[in-house]
């Protein structure tokens, strides 16, 4: 067992950003990724939208900024767009903290563009990075501090102590260990769970192992019935399934393209009137649902998306402004053109909403700490930002700010406890791990990860209900009980067995998936990722929280606290 004063799970923005503040205080920081750094996890796929208040662009330099976009508008823009579920003291952190991490950015290399207005924001706030730049930028950063990396590590559990946490426990997939790492602090990075989702916009690995580990040591999740559903993402033909060209091409450049049902419809003026399109993503998404639901959608099960009413002009000149496409319609080094040439010859696309981002997640503070010692979360996988929506660009100035602060305390925390505590649960951990490589029948992961992705499709769509919420927790516990403890891999082969890594994902998406379900089934009224089709009027507003009791998930609600912006502001 080697010894690190910081163990950072995961390896994209927020991650990096964390490993690299914590080297920066001293600390001798280890990187644990399951697969390659800079292939996996969701900053590559983003858009790169940082938000930034306008008054803190014209500080730093940029043409075109607002200076008269203070930092308390954007602050109240985000509170206000998350309905007001949002914890006020981390919207604040991210708020005043980004302008410091933007310079930061800037000081690396990296080159943001300002960007246009987005949806929610009463400002054009924020600049672009696309994903793979602020990747590979701060990537190179975080190597050239001194942090170490390690690929190919499936963290599964966490080394615990009588003091609490003390390193992590997994699998190498080279190798086919099972080793414990110690650490005197852990953060968690590991992104969403998204990938619990059949429809989806991120990469497949993003299961929630980061959230199952802090549930199981001591921390408490937040609000994990609010996920984001990116509307407008391409379900047909099978190739394009998923891909948010549709969405990028439309509503989040600002073009005029419309939804129309079955019917030709555009529905949307039902929901939003006057922005209808361009209405926040949460309204989108659930507008497009509903139109499914009542029968009036297209027939791969979605709604349609039409540019036909537009000059060709509107198109053809696109790339020139936007900062998304080049001149050859490429987007992140992809080419579009076939999906450019079928709107051209004025076809509808086929679209859906996916699952795009976990507004939940684990609960932290500013500084990222959790209810479990020596562990700290940031980035997607820390709940309790966002409330019921996220603005775009919110997730970039996100990681940043939470990556940096939760590094530091996590270094900070290292300095404080000192040498590594001796382990209790070491050996019991490994027996959980090497199991279903052992069994010689079962059932197979990759089965029980489409009845898993069925369920949550099922259940946990845009909008729900409390029959299928009902019937999906009472599945998942029969899961739990009977499929779990007969996972088999089908393969007894320890190097790079990806049966054996998928059934230790398998455990996690059940603590993730039972524990958004508990929340969903709580939240009786609709409140914007989660709209509720039989919903109540809501009495208060409360925060929904998962934590471990004896070995079960129990579900408790907690008032909403309102210290900088009262309810009744709204």
């Amino acid at each position: 067992m080697a010894g690190w004063d910081v163990i950072v799970i995961g390896s994209g923005a927020a991650g990096l950003a964390a490993a690299r503040h914590a080297r920066i205080q001293g600390a001798e920081v280890l990187v644990v990724n399951k697969g390659l750094v800079g292939r996996t996890g969701a900053t590559i796929t983003s858009g790169g939208g940082i938000s930034v208040s306008g008054e803190a662009l014209a500080r730093l330099g940029f043409a075109g900024a607002d200076p008269g976009d203070r930092v308390q508008d954007f602050f109240e823009d985000i509170v206000r767009s998350g309905y007001f579920l949002c914890d006020q003291t981390l919207v604040a952190a991210i708020a005043e903290g980004v302008e410091e991490d933007l310079a930061d950015l800037i000081s690396l290399g990296v080159k943001p563009k300002v960007s246009r207005r987005a949806p929610g924001h009463s400002s054009g706030r924020g600049v672009l990075v696309p994903g793979p730049e602020l990747q590979k930028g701060m990537t190179a950063a975080a190597l050239a501090s001194g942090v170490k990396f390690r690929e190919d590590f499936v963290s599964a559990e966490l080394l615990q102590s009588d003091a609490g946490v003390s390193g992590i426990i997994g699998l190498d997939r080279r190798t086919g260990d099972v080793e414990a790492i110690e650490a005197s602090a852990v953060v968690i990075a590991t992104g969403g769970t998204t990938s619990n989702w059949a429809l989806r916009t991120a990469p497949e690995e993003l299961v929630g192992e980061g959230h199952a580990m802090a549930l199981h040591g001591g921390a408490e999740l937040i609000d994990m019935e609010m996920l984001q559903f990116l509307p407008c993402c391409a379900i047909a033909p099978e190739m394009w399934r998923g891909i948010q060209i549709p969405w990028i091409l439309g509503p989040q450049s600002g073009v005029r393209a419309w939804l129309l049902n079955r019917y030709g419809e555009r529905f949307l003026g039902r929901w939003d009137a006057q922005n209808m399109e361009l209405a926040t993503r949460d309204v989108v998404a659930a507008a497009s649902a509903a139109e499914v639901l009542a029968g009036r959608g297209s027939p791969n099960g979605g709604v349609y998306l039409s540019w036909a009413h537009l000059p060709r002009d509107i198109l053809d000149q696109m790339p020139g402004w936007s900062k998304s496409f080049s001149d050859d319609w490429r987007y992140q080094g992809f080419d579009v053109a076939p999906l450019i040439d079928r709107i051209r010859a004025g076809h509808a696309i086929e679209v859906a909403p996916a699952a795009h981002f976990s507004l939940g997640g684990i609960r932290a503070d500013a500084d990222g700490a959790t209810a479990a010692a020596g562990l700290f979360a940031c980035g997607e996988a820390a709940g309790g930002v966002h409330g019921g929506n996220r603005l775009s660009g919110n997730a970039g100035a996100q990681i940043l700010v939470q990556g940096r602060r939760a590094g530091r305390a996590a270094a900070r925390h290292a300095r404080r406890v000192g040498s590594i505590r001796p382990e209790v649960n070491w050996r019991g951990a490994r027996e959980r791990i090497e199991a279903p490589l052992l069994r010689n029948d079962g059932v197979a992961p990759a089965e029980l990860q489409r009845r898993l992705a069925a369920i949550s499709e099922a259940a946990l769509a845009p909008i729900r209900d409390a029959q299928r919420l009902t019937d999906a927790l009472d599945e998942i516990r029969a899961i739990r009980e009977d499929a779990l403890p007969r996972l088999a891999a089908r393969s007894h082969d320890r190097s790079h067995n990806r049966d054996w890594a998928d059934a230790l994902a398998c455990n996690a998406s059940v603590s993730v998936v039972e524990a958004a379900l508990l929340g969903a089934l709580a939240r009786e009224s609709s409140l914007g990722a989660h709209q509720r089709s039989d919903g109540v009027a809501a009495s208060t507003l409360d925060h929904g929280l998962c934590r471990l009791v004896e070995g079960q998930t129990r579900h408790r609600s907690e008032p909403v606290q309102f210290p900088f912006l009262s309810q009744e502001t709204r």
